[in-house]
C-alpha cells in the first residue's frame, strides 16, 4: 500500500497527524496515478489531432507540445495561489471537478481539433504565431485543470512540513509513473486497437470515474483548514526571510527545468533516428523517461531525510545528467559503427522474429541513454520540495511555484533547443552547450576544488567532454554505422537530420536515419516519375509530394507539357544535403533538377500545402514513405485522398505506389477509378493511379512518347534514366482496372483517427 511506505518511511508510525483514515490518502494517490495515465493518453491522442490542423513537421509538433506546457504551467500558477485557501476536503473536491472538466472536454475534443480546427479552419495555420496562438488557446481548459491537480492534493494529504517533501514527492512520483504507463499503453495497444477518437472517449470514462470516486472519499478529509488558525504573526515575519532563498531555487528549477527538456528533445532526436522511427516509436521512448522520472522521484522522497545540503546535492545531480547523457550518447554513436548490422532492419518490427538487434535498438539503447539521467531528475523533485517547504499555510503554493518555474524552464528549452539550436548549433553543439550548462552547475557548488574530490572529478570530465566530443559530421556517421574513414556528408536543421554517404560512384540518402534511395537515381523512382507524367495527354501543372532522392520529382518532368512542378519536402535538410551532392559527378542529376525553372521546391507539410493551395493540378503524386513509418498515415488516409480528388483538375488523377496496408482500399473508397499497374521484372513497383474516370495504361501511345527526342533526352541526359528500360517495362507492364461499381465502396480503411496501415501490429 501507498500510504504505509510513505508512513514507514517518514514518521516510523502507522498513523498521520490530521488524518484519520489512511485509506484515503491511499485511493487518492490510486487516483492520481490514473490521472496520470490518462494526461499521456489524451497527450499522445490529442498532439496526433492537433498536428493535422498544424502540420506534422517538427516545428508543428513543438508548438503543440509547448502549449501543452504552458496550459499546465498556467494550471500550476492557478492553483499555487488559491489551494491553501482551501480546506483538505475541498481541495479533494476541486481536483474531483477538475477531472470532470477533463472529462467533458475529451468527449468534445474530436470536434474541436478535428472537425472544426483541421476541416474548417485550417487555413489559420498558414501564420505561425497565430498557429501557436490557437493550438494554446484550444489546449488551455484540459492543460489547466490537469496542471491544478498536485498542489491540490499536496494540500489535502498534508497537516504539517515536517514530511510533506516525502509525501508530495510520492505523489509527483506515483503520478509519473502513472504517465510513463500511459504512454506506452495507448502507444502500443490502445490507439492501433481503437483509433484516436475511441482512445479519447476511453480517457474520459477514466477521468469521469477518477471524478466520482474523488468526490465520494473527500468526506474522509477534514473540513477545517488548520492554516487559518494558526498565529499569522510568525508566518508574516519569517516569510522575508525566505525570499531570497525561494529566488533563487526558482531560478535553479526553471535552468534544470531548461536543460531536462533539451536532453529529451536530444534523445528524442538521436533514438528517432537510430530507430528508424515508426509509429509505436514516440510513445515507446516517452514512457522510458517518464517511468525513470517517477521512479527517481519515489527514490528521492524515501532518501531525502538523510540529505543535509538539497542545493549541493541539486546542483551535483544537474551536473551528473550533463556528463552521463553526453556520454552515454557517443559510447551508443561508437558501438552503432562499430557494429552497423544492429540497425539494419528498416524500422520495421516484425514479432515473428524478436532478434537481438531489435532488442538492443528498443530496449538496451533507450535504457542506456535515459534512464540514469531520468532517475536523478526526477530524485531531484522532492529534494527541493525540502528545500522550500517551510511553511504549512503555504504548502500548495510552495509546490506549484517551483512546479511553474520548471514547466517555463521547459517550454523555453523546447521551443530554444527545438527551433533554434539545433538549427545553429546541430545536435553535437547542443551537447556540447548543455555539458556546458552542467559544468556551470557544478561550479556553481563553490567548491573547494582541492578538498572536494568528487566534485572536481566531475568538472574535470565535463571539460573533457566539452573539448572532446565530435563534430556534427563525425556525430552523424557514427550513429548512422557509416565508417569514420567513408564518404559522408550530412545537414541538420530543426526539421530533421539528412546525409549522404557514397561508395564505388554510388550514393546512398539517408533521411532522419532511413535510407531514402540510392544515386544515381533508382530506376523504379524514375518509373513514378515518368509513367504518370507520359500517361496523362497534357499534364500542365504538378504537385509532388516527398523530394526524396530526387528520382520521382525530377523524372515526372519528362513531359515537356509540363510547365509547373511544385515539389513539397517535409525534411528540410533533405533539401540542403541534396544541394551539396549536387556538385559531384554522380549527384550531377540533381544540379540538372535544381537548374530547372519549372520546379518549385517547398519545405513544409505537403498535406496542409496541398489544402492551402488554391490552385489545381492534372497530376498530383506522393511518393510517400512507408506507411508504418511515424505519421505516414496522414499521406494513406480516406479523408487525405478526398482533399486531393478536390484538388485535381476535371481529367486530373492521382498517384502513389501501392504500399499495401489498405492503401488501394483506401484509395477504391474515395475514386470511382483506380489503375493498379504492376512494373519491373518481377513486378516488384505498382503504381496506383486515382480518378473520377476510367484512365486506361495505352501501352503504344506511351511507347510512342518515350520515342520523341525531347522525351529521352531528358530521362537519358537530364535524369539519367535507361530508357531502353522503362519501354521494356512499359510492355510487360501488368494493368488491373477497379471501379465502384464493379467492385463497391471498401469498408475497414485508412482514416486520420484511425490510421491502421500506420499501426499494424494491431
Amino acid at each position: 500500500m501507498i500510504e504505509k511506505k510513505i508512513i514507514d518511511n517518514t514518521n516510523k508510525t502507522t498513523t498521520v497527524k490530521g488524518m484519520e483514515r489512511p485509506w484515503a490518502i491511499t485511493v487518492v494517490f490510486s487516483l492520481f496515478f490514473i490521472s496520470g495515465f490518462t494526461a499521456l493518453l489524451y497527450q499522445v491522442a490529442w498532439q496526433r489531432m492537433l498536428g493535422l490542423f498544424s502540420g506534422s513537421d517538427v516545428r508543428s509538433v513543438t508548438v503543440v507540445i509547448a502549449s501543452y506546457l504552458l496550459g499546465l504551467g498556467l494550471g500550476n500558477l492557478i492553483s499555487s495561489y488559491n489551494c491553501d485557501r482551501l480546506n483538505n476536503r475541498q481541495c479533494v473536491q476541486v481536483y474531483g471537478l477538475c477531472n470532470l472538466g477533463i472529462a467533458i472536454f475529451a468527449v468534445l475534443s474530436r470536434f474541436l481539433f478535428y472537425d472544426l480546427l483541421f476541416l474548417r479552419l485550417q487555413y489559420l495555420a498558414q501564420s505561425g504565431l497565430l498557429m501557436l496562438a490557437i493550438v494554446f488557446v484550444s489546449l488551455l481548459i484540459p492543460t489547466t485543470l490537469m496542471g491544478l491537480s498536485l498542489p491540490l492534493l499536496s494540500k489535502a494529504i498534508n497537516r504539517g512540513v515536517e514530511n510533506a517533501a516525502s509525501r508530495i514527492g510520492w505523489l509527483y512520483g506515483v503520478n509519473t509513473l502513472g504517465s510513463g504507463l500511459g504512454t506506452l499503453v495507448s502507444g502500443w495497444y490502445l490507439i492501433g486497437t481503437f483509433g484516436y477518437e475511441k482512445t479519447v472517449y476511453l480517457g474520459a470514462t477514466f477521468s469521469s470515474l477518477v471524478c466520482l470516486t474523488a468526490l465520494i472519499i473527500a468526506r474522509q478529509f477534514k473540513n477545517t483548514n488548520l492554516s487559518r488558525q494558526k498565529d499569522r504573526a510568525d508566518f508574516a515575519t519569517s516569510v522575508p526571510k525566505q525570499q531570497k532563498s525561494i529566488r533563487e531555487w526558482y531560478l535553479l528549477v526553471f535552468l534544470s527545468g531548461f536543460t531536462a527538456i533539451s536532453w529529451e528533445i536530444i534523445w528524442f532526436r538521436i533514438l528517432d533516428i537510430a530507430l528508424q522511427s515508426n509509429a509505436y516509436t514516440y510513445g515507446h521512448l516517452l514512457a522510458f523517461v517518464l517511468v525513470s522520472n517517477g521512479l527517481g522521484s519515489m527514490l528521492g522522497s524515501k532518501t531525502i531525510q538523510h540529505i543535509r545540503r538539497p542545493k549541493k546535492t541539486f546542483l551535483l545531480i544537474q551536473g551528473m545528467v550533463a556528463i552521463y547523457s553526453a556520454i552515454a550518447i557517443w559510447v551508443i554513436a561508437l558501438v552503432w559503427q562499430t557494429y552497423p548490422n544492429l540497425r539494419s532492419d528498416g524500422g520495421y518490427i516484425n514479432l515473428d522474429n524478436i532478434d537481438f538487434p531489435l532488442v538492443f535498438k528498443y530496449l538496451i539503447v533507450p535504457s542506456v541513454m535515459m534512464i540514469v539521467p531520468n532517475l536523478l531528475l526526477g530524485f531531484y523533485f522532492p529534494l527541493v520540495q525540502k528545500a522550500v517547504q517551510s511553511q504549512e499555510q503555504s504548502i500548495g503554493k510552495r509546490v506549484g511555484s517551483i512546479l511553474v518555474a520548471n514547466i517555463l524552464g521547459n517550454v523555453m528549452g523546447s521551443l530554444l533547443t527545438g527551433l533554434v539550436l539545433l538549427n545553429l548549433l546541430g545536435t553535437s553543439g547542443s551537447i556540447k552547450l548543455l555539458c556546458c550548462l552542467g559544468l556551470g552547475f557544478l561550479v556553481a557548488i563553490r567548491p573547494r576544488w582541492i578538498k572536494a574530490k568528487f566534485t572536481s572529478i566531475l568538472a574535470v570530465i565535463a571539460l573533457v567532454v566539452i573539448i572532446a566530443f565530435p563534430q556534427n559530421s563525425q556525430f552523424w556517421a557514427a550513429l548512422q554505422g557509416i565508417n569514420k574513414n567513408a564518404y559522408f556528408i550530412v545537414a541538420e536543421d530543426s526539421t530533421s537530420v539528412a546525409a549522404i554517404t557514397q561508395a564505388n560512384k554510388k550514393g546512398r540518402l539517408l533521411a532522419s536515419g532511413q535510407v531514402q534511395a540510392n544515386f544515381p537515381y533508382l530506376h523504379i523512382h524514375g518509373l513514378l516519375g515518368s509513367i504518370p507524367a507520359l500517361l496523362h495527354p497534357h499534364p500542365t501543372n504538378v504537385m509532388i509530394i516527398g523530394l526524396g532522392s530526387g528520382g520521382t520529382p525530377h523524372s515526372i518532368g519528362a513531359n515537356p507539357l509540363t510547365k509547373q512542378i511544385k515539389v513539397v519536402e517535409l525534411l528540410g535538410a533533405e533539401l540542403s544535403v541534396l544541394k551539396k551532392y549536387a556538385q559531384t559527378p554522380v549527384g550531377k542529376p540533381l544540379k540538372n533538377l535544381f537548374a530547372d525553372p519549372r520546379y518549385q521546391i517547398i519545405v513544409g507539410d505537403g498535406r496542409r500545402e496541398l489544402a492551402l493551395s488554391d490552385q489545381k493540378f492534372d497530376i498530383i503524386e506522393a511518393d510517400a514513405i512507408q506507411p508504418w513509418r511515424s505519421r505516414a498515415g496522414m499521406l494513406y488516409s480516406q479523408e487525405f485522398f478526398r482533399e486531393v480528388r478536390q484538388k485535381l483538375k476535371p481529367s486530373g488523377f492521382f498517384v502513389e505506389w501501392n504500399v499495401g496496408s489498405g492503401t488501394q482500399k483506401t484509395m477504391l473508397s474515395v475514386f470511382p477509378h483506380v489503375t493498379s499497374v504492376g512494373l519491373g521484372k518481377n513486378k516488384n513497383l505498382w503504381i496506383l493511379i486515382g480518378s473520377d474516370r476510367p484512365v486506361e495504361f495505352d501501352r503504344q501511345k506511351l511507347l510512342a512518347k518515350l520515342d520523341l527526342p525531347p522525351v529521352i533526352n531528358f530521362l537519358s541526359e537530364k535524369v539519367g534514366l535507361d530508357v531502353a528500360k522503362v519501354r521494356n517495362d512499359v510492355r510487360t507492364a501488368k494493368v488491373q482496372m477497379y471501379s465502384q461499381v464493379s467492385k463497391g465502396i471498401p469498408k475497414q480503411v485508412n482514416t486520420d483517427l484511425f490510421p491502421r496501415g500506420e499501426y499494424y501490429l494491431n
